[in-house]
């Protein structure tokens, strides 16, 4: 399934529309912070200043799909052609998506075969937590979409590839050991077969319980201080309440500004990657 701005609403408007619209809501609601901080996450996320710049300029044809509009009719288009990051065409010939688009000779613009498969507009979420999971410590890793131990083993080995050997690899709520065939949370040797070389803290909510490695436990049960150590079980559990907590609140300690905006970043692409595309 692909996901794209809505063609019956906002045909004519700019790929960028609602993207400007909600960084409006967050500079004015951010008043307080320091400009310079919104400049450079601006910059960074190369949010652009017009349909005509950034990564949202280019032009694409979309066909042979079955494209959902959404419009007063719910028209089914079978092509939508998008020019400079604005939809200029929707319908049903290629051709004459090529000519209203102007774009040149047929080479000029990227085309997808949809092969029948459908397209929607993108979503649009008007309450969610982008900010909070730049805030988890850690390499966030969804397990929503993991129906087994097993699966949650292969999302784990295969994120570890894109971790920092030794770098923590976290979930921090988003999922429940009831959505698991076997109805329990992965052990200590589960995960170190999962993860081998990096520490891995699993937590079904930020009050827990929670999960680790042989690496997490090595680093949880013997942090300094007073009352700070975690209480972890040979099977790498750790009870929900104050033991998970005090993990939560030690992997938070070492939180830097460069952590929060990896992670808001990584939280974005996940979600645009299973077709939310705006964020409120």
């Amino acid at each position: 399934m692909l996901s794209f701005l809505s063609t019956g609403l906002f045909r004519g408007l700019p790929l960028s529309f609602l993207l400007h619209a909600s960084l409006s809501v967050a500079q004015v609601t951010n008043a307080s912070i320091p400009s310079d901080v919104l400049l450079a996450t601006r910059n960074d996320v190369n949010i652009p200043n017009s349909y005509t710049e950034g990564s949202l300029r280019g032009s694409l044809i979309l066909h042979n799909g079955k494209i959902h509009t959404m419009d007063a009719n719910n028209t089914i288009a079978k092509v939508v052609a998008i020019k400079d990051g604005q939809i200029v065409y929707v319908g049903d010939s290629q051709t004459d998506a090529l000519r209203e688009g102007q774009f040149g000779p047929p080479t000029a613009v990227h085309s997808i075969d949809l092969d029948g498969r459908m397209a929607i507009p993108g979503l649009i979420d008007c309450h969610n937590h982008v900010v909070l999971l730049g805030n988890r410590p850690g390499y966030h890793t969804p397990l929503e979409r993991a129906y087994s131990i097993a699966d949650v083993q292969a999302t784990l080995k295969q994120h570890a590839t894109t971790v920092p050997k030794g770098a923590f690899i976290t979930t921090i709520g988003g999922f429940s050991p009831n959505q698991f065939k076997e109805l329990r949370l992965p052990t200590l040797a589960e995960l170190d077969a999962a993860a081998p070389d990096h520490p891995v803290f699993l937590s079904t909510s930020f009050s827990g319980p929670a999960t680790t490695n042989s690496l997490g436990k090595a680093i949880l049960s013997s942090l300094p201080g007073n009352n700070t150590s975690v209480a972890v079980s040979p099977n790498g559990s750790i009870p929900s309440g104050l033991e998970n907590g005090k993990a939560l609140l030690a992997l938070r300690a070492n939180l830097t500004f460069a952590d929060r905006k990896r992670s808001v970043l990584s939280a974005m692409r996940y979600a645009a990657s299973v077709g939310l595309t705006t964020h409120l």
